[in-house]
């Protein structure tokens, strides 16, 4: 599978200076483990977080799951001694924490790509999901999503966003609306996966559903999280359901007969099939086959009408 197409519903947060949580990576369900060296990492335990994650990773070459790390920033001294200590233990990419503009993302790539040469990886073999969390990095997003051919998803950081508005973060989350959608429109124009923040009371099952459900409704496709607990929910929400499935499938057998009989659009249960509902009902199946709800053949001849 195409990398910038594979699951990335939850991405579960797990701190690199705490070996009895690197142990039980294996049994969590999230589609992506990101070891974390940057926030949940006191100074004094940085470099015991290094060797702690370099280690595991080793160990763990049977894999069940993605495993991306998220170094300190690389403006700082400790962002390039992650990279020359993890890298070798072949992690599948970096979370690069304040992406703040498109020249930090060009930087890690650069050093990505000399530390590939160094182990003989083919080049492009990390990926990279910039975190946008900071008012500049929301006004730079979409020069930041297509600053590397590596990035797979451009990510959302609510809380150092909000601290960087200098506002409170709210569960409703009217603050987080204008900068949410900025990061999903350049995502969407960048061509890979949108992941929105974390939802920190991991209490409140019933509220991280709620705010899952609205940043699916806006575009996002995964979401970040701090506890196993909330993997099953947000899964849950960005699976499709039998009914979408049904309606896709639906779809797709109108846009045939429609390209049967020599037009692109078709009347269906009195409403009008065309290119955009093609386009949604192609999206929601390939979803489904990824999530192995369903076997389907999608026919790039029947969605586009292209032979």
């Amino acid at each position: 599978m195409n990398a910038s197409m594979k699951l990335r519903r939850s991405l579960l947060y797990v701190p690199g200076n705490m070996p009895g949580m690197l142990q039980n990576i294996p049994v969590f369900e999230a589609d992506v483990v990101m070891i974390d060296l940057e926030d949940a990492v006191p100074l004094v335990e940085k470099d015991a977080a290094r060797l702690l994650t370099r280690n595991f990773l080793r160990f763990y070459k049977d894999r069940n799951k993605e495993m991306f790390v998220r170094i300190n920033p690389l403006d700082t001294p400790y962002g390039a001694d992650d990279l020359r200590e993890i890298l070798p233990a072949l992690p599948d990419g970096i979370r690069l924490p304040k992406a703040d503009n498109p020249e930090l993302v060009e930087k890690l790539d650069t050093l990505l790509t000399e530390q590939e040469e160094k182990l003989g990886l083919e080049i492009g073999h990390f990926k990279i999901i910039p975190s946008i969390e900071s008012a500049q990095g929301v006004l730079n997003c979409v020069e930041t999503a297509r600053a590397s051919s590596r990035l797979v998803a451009l990510a959302f950081g609510a809380e150092d966003y909000t601290a960087s508005m200098e506002i409170d973060r709210t569960k409703s989350g009217e603050e987080l609306f204008s900068a949410r959608n900025q990061v999903v429109w350049a995502a969407k124009a960048a061509g890979v996966q949108a992941i929105d923040s974390i939802f920190s009371d991991v209490s409140d099952m019933e509220a991280l559903r709620a705010e899952t459900l609205l940043v699916k409704r806006l575009g996002f496709t995964g979401k970040s999280l701090v506890n196993p607990r909330q993997i099953e929910i947000i899964h849950d929400v960005f699976r499709p359901t039998a009914e979408e499935i049904q309606h896709a499938l639906e779809v797709m057998e109108a846009i045939k007969r429609a390209r049967e009989m020599g037009t692109g659009v078709i009347s269906m249960k009195g409403k009008m099939v065309d290119a955009p509902v093609v386009a949604r009902a192609a999206r929601t199946l390939r979803e489904g086959i990824a999530f192995g709800l369903l076997e389907y053949d999608l026919s790039d001849e029947v969605i586009h009408g292209e032979k």
